[in-house]
């Protein structure tokens, strides 16, 4: 906060941000965005924080980053629930006002040809990325910010990074995995079955569309491998993306691979389920699937223990079991 006084910035633009005192995610139990102290080189640059509040119009914000970053000058800016990410580029300035995300995931900056480069909660002390190409690297911190964290382009498609987080000071001090969706902050990612969390989520990438709205969580199941018609090879996954509310958009999606060519189908979206969590962990789908001959069958699959009879499916137990169509 060096040369950084608010009662000079409010004098100028008739209101002035608010700020985190260093530290004082050490004082309370919530971890959010709240706690978060301002960083950046750009602190004592009034003019250009008062042209980011001005462009979005929120009386005292809590300033949470102002920085250079390349040829970019970047605000971070808080209030409501909301985060504005103000950017001036050779002078030009653009504004995103976007809902906030949890106060464990680091928040975009920027995203360039190069990478994208993210400020860490003040908690995280150590991170490393991988671009999905299977190899982590550790990532040096300076004034909370990584990057730029290549981002793997293949096809047309946006996929990932990968980041991997720790924060000894919290307990229980484990490192978790975030994975970028294209959105201001990474998603918490989890991943079951055969592989690699880095392997399948690559394959996802161009399975799944890129979220419209902030993703809290997003996990992936690949609860069954299938032989399909025509000699092709299928790989069943359940995937659920948890928005910041807690609610929960599930589908399906099967990667069929024949002739080394993989295509992928996805069933329709569920929301407001259980389904393909900890607390709903029977699943099944079913699809239409165009084999390479052009010809398109009707294939189901379920997890263990489910049985599909038409368009029903049950569990061991005989209760009923969501069929993802």
């Amino acid at each position: 906060m060096a040369g950084f006084r608010p009662s000079e910035l409010g004098r100028r633009t008739g209101r002035h941000p608010e700020t985190a005192a260093p530290g004082a995610w050490r004082t309370t139990t919530s971890l959010d965005l709240a706690t978060w102290p301002p960083r950046g080189d750009l602190l004592s640059d009034r003019a250009l924080i008062g042209r980011a509040m001005r462009a979005w119009g929120r009386r005292h914000p809590q300033l949470l980053y102002a920085g250079r970053l390349g040829a970019t000058a970047v605000v971070l800016l808080r209030r409501s629930s909301q985060v504005a990410r103000y950017l001036e580029t050779k002078g030009k300035p653009t504004l995103e006002v976007l809902p906030e995300p949890g106060g464990s995931s680091p928040l975009k900056l920027t995203a360039t040809p190069r990478g994208s480069r993210y400020l860490l909660p003040p908690w995280v002390t150590e991170a490393a990325m991988a671009p999905f190409d299977g190899g982590w690297r550790t990532s040096a911190i300076a004034d909370g910010v990584i990057g730029p964290v290549p981002v793997l382009r293949e096809d047309g498609c946006w996929r990932g990074p990968l980041v991997r987080l720790r924060a000894p000071e919290v307990p229980p001090g484990l490192p978790y995995t975030m994975v970028d969706l294209g959105r201001l902050a990474p998603a918490r990612v989890s991943y079951r079955g055969e592989g690699s969390l880095a392997s399948a989520w690559r394959r996802l990438g161009c399975a799944l569309p890129r979220p419209v709205s902030e993703v809290r969580e997003a996990s992936a199941w690949a609860f069954r491998s299938v032989r399909l018609p025509e000699g092709a090879r299928g790989q069943w996954f359940c995937v659920r993306l948890t928005d910041p509310s807690g609610a929960g958009a599930v589908q399906a999606v099967l990667l069929a691979t024949s002739g080394g060519r993989t295509t992928a189908t996805r069933t329709g979206v569920t929301h407001g389920t259980w389904d393909c969590s900890r607390l709903a962990p029977d699943i099944a789908a079913s699809v239409w699937w165009s084999a390479p001959s052009g010809r398109h069958y009707r294939v189901s699959a379920a997890s263990a223990g489910v049985t599909v009879d038409g368009d029903t499916a049950t569990n061991a137990d005989g209760a009923a079991v969501t069929v993802l169509r």
